[in-house]
């Protein structure tokens, strides 16, 4: 039964204010140091000439060539210039540890890398992985098909930032339908101008595709799924000729404070099919959409619809519901008949206002780091912990300046703490994360922790390998203070493969109420233990600050999330990949809020163990638009709410299960045997399958699909799962409230006195109980 509550205000009603929902205007100071002594230069070591006449192909393709083992270097650099080419750049991998590297140019307003080849090539061929590329402009000249092919082998954590890619058929191509996959790649400050598309997926395992604070501007489509799946964040599009984010295949996504002005279609989902994509579309601004729609939701879903502001003229509405399944939150609309309502749906404190009053402004988006020139203390390739230590005390001497201590390709045996003091502003700085560029390798005693960080500080760690062994490989110890702030982007931390240590995990956050932490692109697993341990101050309160999780991928764990002593964690648009045979996605036992959206949980299943647990449970934990798939295994998953359930109140929103055993329903997927039983329920889930004889009746209202496929084809597709728990409005209000409160923030300076910690592309490894430890101390 449809369930529909709105707000609907007489638009000369002067009581409503203005809507001005646009990011908040920061000036980030985050900042290129390099080039370094170690890196490659394509002009001084290749011969490269950059004048935009001489032909520099062959020069360039020798600069891949000569760094793709890395026997030299990990970085090759790009000087200002203007780079002809002729022909496609490949960089061909031969071996696994080949193009673990970086090619960075100098910015990328200075160098330029200008097609003069063949109508409808592609200019850089990218095959590399634990690699970065950054600070380029691809310039198509209106005759080329791609600036930027990733493939044909397999790739994983990449780095693709600060790329101007113009006047090409497509800007970025993550993939090809018989190539491996390309996955966990964040793509970051990118700008894509009068391009057909800017960025497609186009390989079922092109997934994990993150796009951050990019700027799209005329092109066809923004961003577009044709296999694999991608997540859009914070990002600008402006005149979209399509659409600005579209898809055609199936896997959960989340689009969320995005700015669109003037596009035909903000979110296009209308691929027709009956499976589903579980998306999480939250505080986007929609301005002046061309077409008939701003977002056009169609397969199974489920969609959760939040927090989004649509100025819409005489001719666009604002939300065509799909058939399937779908939940609309404090949306805002500059008209009254702005959604079209199909399928099964709420529709909870939604506003009608005046055009007028909707703010028109641009989204501040982050600009390219610019370059500083600062103290460097250059390390030997050979150096010891000793001297490393000596020149991180050096440099904490220059507290204030932001002194590099650059550590260049090399493993470096440490065989005592690295400790970084409070006060500094030291950055320390490796040629690359990867298992052959820099290394800290612990020689250390087993109950040691190589890295040290102690706060309050300015330390930056960017570049690195941790390799810890037997110990811990990083400790940051900060005082937690209002305005103080940790971030990490790209951390890919893996946990201890067993609890000889006792209770493992792969992060952990301790002691914090008042400081902001933020995880962006994170990625490793739990192994073990848990992959994020966040444990509080025993305060349990479901309104201070979380730490935030924001996209992100990871292995195994034996129960990915864990929150205790009134911790708070939120979780958006991670991918959950089995690796082992770990069967608990969740086991939550202690307190605490747990909030997460837009995921795939991927796990072998079995009858004796639920994917998702709650023993004794006391807390607020949300579990929405995601998927939840058995692997290799014929049980589906399912929650169960043990013990004490006086405490906890528990909410499965929007979530789609994959089903392979016949004889699933809501009451084989959601079971509260708590006693009493926790609060809420299961609410607007469906059910995919490809097992006709493990179908569900399909939807009731396959008569409202339109030009849908045939109703028949739905036996293969999805089918509606019962609500259970008698959820209300009041309900789902509460548990959307942390996920509708964390808000992404890019670092900023801060007060002197404060902690301003940043991590950037640091891969850490041990086996000491917690891989990486956050923890409040004074």
């Amino acid at each position: 039964m449809s369930r529909f509550h709105m707000i609907v205000v007489v638009l000369a009603v002067a009581v409503i204010p203005s809507v001005a929902l646009s990011v908040v205007a920061q000036a980030p100071d985050d900042e290129f140091v390099g080039p370094f002594a170690s890196w490659l230069d394509v002009k001084r070591d290749f011969g490269a000439v950059g004048d935009g006449k001489v032909d520099d192909t062959d020069a360039l393709q020798r600069a891949l060539d000569g760094i793709r083992a890395h026997e030299r270097a990990s970085v090759l650099y790009l000087p200002a210039g203007t780079y002809r080419l002729t022909r496609t750049l490949k960089t061909a991998r031969q071996a696994h540890t080949d193009n673990m590297v970086s090619l960075i140019g100098e910015d990328p307003a200075a160098v330029v890398l200008r097609w003069d080849g063949p109508e409808g090539g592609t200019m850089l061929q990218w095959d590399a992985w634990y690699a970065k590329l950054s600070r380029v402009t691809f310039d198509g000249a209106n005759r080329a098909g791609t600036c930027l092919l990733y493939g044909p082998k397999f790739s994983t954590y990449n780095e693709t930032s600060d790329l101007i890619c113009r006047d090409a058929r497509n800007g970025i191509v993550f993939g090809e339908p018989d190539s491996q996959g390309q996955a966990e790649n964040e793509v970051l400050r990118c700008q894509f101008v009068r391009c057909g598309v800017g960025i497609q997926t186009v390989n079922w395992n092109s997934m994990d595709i993150w796009v951050w604070y990019c700027r799209f501007e005329d092109c066809d489509r923004g961003i577009h799924n044709v296999m694999g799946n991608w997540h859009a964040w914070e990002n600008l599009f402006l005149r979209s000729r399509v659409a600005d984010v579209s898809l055609i295949n199936l896997m959960a996504f989340s689009v969320v404070n995005n700015t669109s002005v003037g596009s035909r279609c903000f979110l296009d989902f209308s691929s027709g099919h009956t499976w589903g994509s579980p998306t999480s579309i939250t505080g986007n601004r929609v301005l002046d959409p061309t077409g008939d729609w701003a977002m056009v939701l169609d397969n199974a879903g489920p969609y959760l619809v939040v927090d989004n502001v649509m100025r819409l003229g005489d001719r666009a509405r604002g939300v065509r519901m799909t058939w399937a399944d779908q939940t609309l939150v404090g949306n805002v609309y500059s008209r009254e008949d702005g959604v079209e309502q199909r399928g099964r749906f709420r529709r909870i404190d939604e506003k009608i206002i005046a055009s007028r009053d909707i703010s028109d402004a641009l989204a501040t988006l982050p600009p390219t780091p610019p370059r500083r020139e600062r103290k460097v203390f250059d390390m030997p390739a050979t150096a010891d912990a000793a001297a490393i230590q000596d020149a991180i005390d050096r440099a904490a001497q220059l507290a204030g300046q932001r002194p590099v201590v650059h550590l260049p390709m090399s493993a470096y045996t440490i065989d005592r703490t690295l400790v970084i003091p409070r006060g500094s502003d030291v950055q320390l700085i490796g040629d690359g994360a990867s298992e052959i560029a820099t290394r800290l390798v612990w020689a250390g005693p087993d109950d040691g922790v190589v890295l040290r960080i102690k706060g309050p500080s300015k330390v930056v760690v960017r570049d690195v390998q941790i390799q810890a062994g037997p110990a811990r490989a990083l400790l940051i110890e900060a005082p937690d203070r209002a305005g103080g702030r940790i971030f990490a982007d790209q951390l890919n931390t893996q946990g201890p493969t067993s609890q000889q240590h006792g209770r493992t995990a792969a992060l952990r956050v301790s002691g914090f109420d008042k400081a902001r932490l933020q995880f962006r692109a994170l990625q490793g697993s739990g192994n073990g233990g848990s992959w994020v341990e966040v444990i509080g101050t025993g305060k349990e309160s479901e309104t201070a600050p979380a730490v935030g999780v924001f996209t992100g991928a990871t292995g195994s764990a034996a129960g990915q999330y864990d929150v205790q002593r009134g911790g708070r964690l939120v979780v958006r648009g991670v991918y959950h990949e089995r690796s082992a045979d770990a069967l608990n996605g969740l086991h939550l036992t202690d307190t605490g809020v747990l909030s997460i959206d837009a995921t795939r949980f991927s796990y072998a299943t079995s009858a004796a163990a639920p994917t998702v647990a709650a023993d004794d449970f006391r807390g607020l934990f949300t579990l929405a638009t995601c998927i939840l798939m058995p692997v290799e295994t014929q049980e589906t998953c399912r929650f169960e709410l043990r013990g004490d359930g006086s405490g906890a109140s528990v909410l499965a929103l929007n979530n789609q299960f994959w089903v392979q055993k016949p004889g699933t329903s809501a009451d084989t997927v959601w079971l509260n045997r708590a006693v009493p039983p926790a609060r809420g329920g299961l609410v607007g889930s469906n059910v995919n399958t490809s097992n006709k004889d493990a179908s569900l009746r399909g939807f009731e209202f396959l008569d409202n699909v339109g030009n849908h496929p045939d109703p028949a084809k739905s036996q293969h597709g999805a089918g509606p799962l019962d609500d259970r728990g008698g959820v209300d409005d009041a309900t789902i209000l509460r548990h959307l409230a942390p996920l509708r409160a964390a808000r992404p923030w890019t670092p900023v300076a801060t007060p002197s006195g404060q902690t301003d910690i940043r991590l950037y592309r640091v891969i850490a490894n041990g086996s000491g109980g917690a891989t990486v430890e956050v923890r409040a101390a004074e």
